[in-house]
């Protein structure tokens, strides 16, 4: 008896988990457009100004932990 509430609570918990990460992966890609739109527009303001090469960040890199220098 307890079987089929059980079996229907963990389908609509799979199913709320599957629409989730549906929408996070749409609004993840949202978020990468407006990125790549805001780097683009940066890059036409800077060629704009008449700077040859466009400004670029730079990575900061990270040091590495004294495990992996073994």
């Amino acid at each position: 008896m307890i079987r089929p509430v059980v079996r229907g609570t963990v389908k609509s918990s799979v199913k709320l988990a599957m629409d989730a990460k549906r929408v996070a992966h749409e609004i993840n890609e949202d978020l990468s457009d407006i990125a790549a739109e805001a780097t683009a527009e940066a890059f036409a303001a800077d060629l704009q100004e008449g700077s040859e090469v466009p400004r670029q960040t730079v990575k900061k890199s990270r040091p590495s932990s004294p495990a992996t220098n073994v």
